[in-house]
């Protein structure tokens, strides 16, 4: 037979207290003895206790869980960032639900509500609706509905149409224009754009600030084939097929960089000899292809604190700053050299 769980009567029992003042205890009401604070603490490790976290947030109406919405977690950007949100909401004494998209829509809706049922306090939102330049009106009046109702947070992203607690973004432009000077003060006048989707917002925002740099460009130079390893192989090949090559790539991410340089190598191209390739996210893939790329870091702690900090400050009925932008950091390796004149 399966042995019965403790009850607080018990504790109360083996303390030699009252049951009030365990409840109080349980509750983290400070007007407990500190001797009989001690005796209920005793007891609770001795019998093994756990708190019903059920009735805690019915007392409370605090559920202690925040949900997280994303749409790949296979994704290393979204993994690096998940692994430092968790870290932070454990720390805060949050237990995060993850909703893992796999990038539909409609599972991206479900999880919403799903999450939003199961009474979160409040809600991390990524990619999806938060990076949609043109979000459906259908899944913006629920996630409207919703955000009147539990505080949400985008990060790095934002939904202008919804009444969100706050939106914490890396300065993803900032980023975009450190690399764009980089390849300028190496001497390259003739720069690729490589990967991308036009119905995500941060391609369009790093597509915009190259076109303004290098308005001229031909239209071969600008390969918005996606966002994947896959892409970047497929990007670079059209690149080098469509006629004289440029000195240099900026890519989207560093997936896509990371299959542009392995097409390039497959060409017999040497970087960063032949050719320059800067990417972006700084995650792990970055630094074990050869060379190992220039790319910019997000600054994921930060941004997972300052969305925490916005997320909590919410809950708590504080109104946090509606926009929070974090700085990026370059970071530079051996993939980007001086190229004065074109090939």
């Amino acid at each position: 037979m399966r042995k019965k769980a403790p009850t607080i009567y018990d504790i109360a029992q083996r303390a030699q207290v009252s049951v009030a003042t365990v409840s109080r205890v349980l509750n983290g009401h400070n007007t407990v003895n500190e001797v009989l604070r001690e005796r209920v603490e005793q007891a609770m490790r001795e019998l093994r206790f756990r708190p019903n976290r059920i009735a805690q947030t019915l007392y409370h109406h605090r559920s202690k869980t925040i949900g997280c919405i994303l749409p790949d977690i296979g994704n290393p950007f979204f993994s690096q960032l998940f692994l430092q949100l968790e870290i932070g909401a454990f720390e805060r004494g949050y237990t995060m639900i993850l909703g893992n998209t796999v990038s539909t829509r409609d599972m991206e809706l479900t999880y919403l509500h799903a999450l939003t049922e199961r009474q979160v306090d409040g809600l991390l939102y990524l990619g999806g609706l938060a990076n949609d330049p043109h979000p459906d009106p259908d899944a913006l009046r629920a996630l409207h509905d919703i955000a009147e109702r539990l505080p949400i947070v985008a990060v790095n992203g934002d939904v202008p149409g919804a009444p969100l607690a706050s939106s914490v973004r890396s300065d993803e432009r900032g980023g975009t224009r450190d690399l764009l000077d980089l390849l300028h003060r190496h001497g390259h006048t003739r720069v690729a754009f490589l990967g991308g989707q036009l119905n995500v917002t941060t391609s369009i925002e790093k597509l915009d600030l190259y076109r303004q740099q290098y308005p001229g460009a031909p239209n071969h130079w600008i390969q918005l084939t996606g966002l994947t390893i896959d892409a970047g192989r497929v990007a670079m090949t059209a690149l080098l097929a469509a006629g004289a090559p440029p000195t240099a790539c900026l890519c989207v991410n560093d997936l896509v960089a990371a299959g542009a340089l392995a097409a390039a190598h497959e060409r017999g191209l040497t970087v960063p000899g032949d050719l320059s390739i800067v990417g972006f996210d700084d995650i792990f893939v970055a630094q074990v292809v050869t060379p190992p790329l220039t790319s910019v870091n997000h600054n994921y702690p930060e941004v997972a604190r300052q969305a925490l900090d916005a997320l909590l400050d919410a809950i708590e009925g504080q109104k946090p700053e509606r926009h929070i932008n974090v700085p990026t950091r370059l970071i530079e390796r051996d993939s980007v050299s001086d190229r004065l004149v074109p090939l």
